[in-house]
């Protein structure tokens, strides 16, 4: 292949496709229900078994022997003659296989080599909880890496991207191919570099962000055809990070495509607005007077304040001997909202800690922090004042664009989770991916007991400590799942005071995140953690702690979806260890909060001593749960069709 050739191949990009609607979208429906009757799973089975029988017979080669098959292979799959020939991807995949016995000590199951067989086809795959999806990528990234054009590896965080790349190097280097990290810190010199490797691990915020800053470095949309004409020409291309948006593969894909694909990634920077730093700051000293309930309500649902008409008055009579900036009604409304929902709906512990005098954001999806995020219309500032901290400057908004866009510009999008529940046809209509689900290698071995519901959060976090004390006295290693920084914290504290050793691991603590995760599966270990404790997470159990029943987790709240809690239950009982799992949840949860009737909650409180109406209140939680799951879904089709919309507006063309 020519010099020239090959520049091209690595920078090319695809095509943003305009979103089906109408009757389009209904024959796009209708082909995805054909394609799922498909039994695409039983193929790829029967060829991931041949694969593992001939990956075998490379076992009697030698190192020199081994080595010149890979880079025969190899010579191949960059001309693609594995589309003409079934044969030289099975034989590539067989060969990689080999590889990973001999540099990682890992030979593939068979429901791995299917998974990455069905990863290089570009299928989502579900594949269960402790299956090895990390190796699955990798023999997946090995074959498109080979080709000799970019392939990005997106994970969910920065400690899993370092994890999973420094984990599978040895792999990558035995198939003649380099592994790039990028991490957030990275200096642009030095992300470019990464980028040139043939497989780079980055979560998509990286990948994205970088993107986005290719964009204003230039004075044109990126297009990676013009890289091209650089190249010829001769001329400095330095600046441009990205090499090019040619495959992707997506671990944890819900989270990635789904759950945190709602958020537009946006470039900002500060600019100094004195006047509006001093409006805010007035206005928190103007609303603290102020009381729920007299002079303002709050709707938890819609997380809306509203002034009374006694709320108005007392703010029209203060505001007559203020700046200018305030003689305005709905300038003055807006910034006295601002402030009041600082106060009621913004929480330290919970959707920000304080850092060193500075307001870090926390992902609640996740359980991390978010240091180069901001809330923007002055929200920020707004809780800074809250909190009396110093105030930093308000941003503006350079450049934006949904992950949803972004990942459609790909030429190969795979990806794989454990828990792709109930997004098979989102995935469709949004990516146009196919979802697979990949067979138990070994079944599941925990057991999820009977979930309890109690009226308070009170009468809950009775119920966790006396679970805590009953399996910590046998011991039986224990993790406890919170929702927020706050209630980790707190449960901290009362252990503390039954003098129960633990461990913490939160946004407060993830620099120790290695070592606790290390220390979990040891007998008498004690773990209260956030989300961060979710996805990618591999706890690994001694064997005494194996003999004492594996590991025991205790999930104390429900999320929004379902599937977040799923990847909690996951953390136990992987590849065939024994496990428990325990639900104990309460109706003042954050989610009934948020979703249900207050009046609906109330008469069930009242009700909690009877089996019967507890059964009713799991049902109606449930019940909520999927109707939030469900809207949520509906949100994220529709946020694709308005930035589409968005971008056509603004004649913000990609092509």
């Amino acid at each position: 292949m020519s010099i020239l050739s090959q520049k091209y191949q690595q920078t090319k990009m695809g095509k943003e496709l305009k979103p089906l609607t109408g009757f389009d979208a209904q024959v796009n429906s209708f082909f995805a229900s054909i394609r799922s009757f498909y039994p695409h799973h039983l193929f790829l089975f029967r060829e991931a078994k041949k694969i593992h029988k001939l990956s075998l017979t490379y076992e009697l080669l030698n190192e020199e022997q081994l080595f010149k098959k890979i880079e025969e292979i190899r010579v191949l799959f960059r001309l693609g003659k594995m589309k003409q020939d079934k044969k030289v991807l099975h034989q590539g995949i067989a060969l990689v296989c080999e590889a990973s016995f001999r540099s990682l000590k890992i030979r593939p199951y068979t429901v791995q080599i299917m998974g990455a067989l069905a990863m290089y086809k570009n299928f989502i795959i579900q594949m269960h909880t402790g299956e090895g999806k990390t190796v699955t990528a990798a023999l997946s990234g090995v074959l498109h890496a080979w080709s000799g054009k970019p392939c990005h590896v997106v994970t969910s965080n920065d400690y899993l991207a370092l994890r999973d790349a420094t984990t599978m190097e040895a792999l990558y280097t035995y198939c003649h191919l380099s592994v790039g990290k990028i991490s957030p810190e990275m200096q642009s010199e030095e992300r470019v570099d990464n980028y040139k490797k043939s497989v780079v691990y980055a979560t998509s915020n990286s990948i994205l962000a970088d993107f986005l800053r290719d964009q204003m470095e230039s004075n044109y949309p990126v297009d990676f055809n013009n890289a091209l004409i650089n190249f010829l020409q001769k001329q400095d291309v330095s600046n441009q990070v990205l090499q090019g948006l040619h495959t992707i593969i997506i671990d944890e894909a819900d989270s990635v495509l789904a759950d945190e694909a709602t958020t537009p990634l946006i470039i900002s920077v500060p600019r100094e607005n004195k006047p509006l730093k001093e409006a805010i700051l007035s206005a928190k000293e103007i609303s603290e007077p102020l009381e729920k309930g007299v002079d303002y309500e709050v709707n938890i649902r819609h997380k809306e304040v509203y002034l009374t008409h006694q709320g108005e008055s007392y703010i029209d009579r203060l505001t007559e001997h203020l700046a200018p900036i305030w003689k305005s009604r709905n300038r003055r409304e807006y910034l006295l909202k601002q402030a009041l929902m600082a106060r009621e709906f913004y929480i330290e512990g919970v959707h920000y800690i304080i850092d060193e005098g500075k307001l870090v954001i926390v992902d609640e999806k996740t359980g991390r922090l978010m240091p180069d995020r901001s809330w923007s219309a002055g929200m920020h500032q707004a809780v800074e004042a809250k909190e009396n901290i110093e105030m930093s400057d308000p941003t503006e908004t350079h450049i934006k664009m949904s992950f949803q866009r972004f990942f459609r510009l790909y030429e190969n999008v795979s990806g794989m989770s454990g828990t792709l529940q109930k997004l098979k046809n989102e995935l469709w209509h949004i990516y146009g991916l196919t979802t697979l689900k990949i067979p138990k290698r070994i079944s599941n071995q925990y057991t999820i007991l009977s979930e309890k519901i109690v009226g308070t959060k009170k009468e809950k976090w009775i119920l966790v400590l006396e679970d805590i004390e009953k399996v910590y006295e046998r011991g039986q290693p224990i993790l406890i799942g919170t929702r927020s920084v706050q209630d980790s914290e707190s449960l901290s504290r009362t252990l503390q005071k039954k003098m129960i050793p633990h461990q913490v691991l939160n946004a407060l603590s993830h620099e120790q995140e290695a070592h606790i995760i290390q220390e979990a599966g040891h007998v008498y270990a004690v773990t209260i953690a956030t989300n961060m404790a979710g996805r990618g997470t591999d706890i690994k159990l001694s064997q005494e702690s194996i003999d004492l029943g594996g590991l025991h987790v205790i999930s104390t709240e429900r999320h929004d979806s379902r599937r977040i809690d799923m990847q909690l239950f996951g953390r136990s009982a992987r590849q065939g260890e024994p496990g428990t799992v325990q639900a104990i949840v309460s109706l003042e949860d954050e989610l009934l909060v948020k979703k249900s009737s207050k009046w609906i909650r109330e008469r069930l409180q009242k009700k909690m001593n009877s089996f019967i109406w507890r059964k009713i209140a799991l049902l109606f939680y449930k019940r909520i749960q999927n109707k939030s799951d469900k809207q949520a879904s509906k949100m994220r089709k529709k946020i694709l069709f308005n930035d589409f919309s968005m971008k056509k507006m603004l004649s913000f063309s990609m092509k």
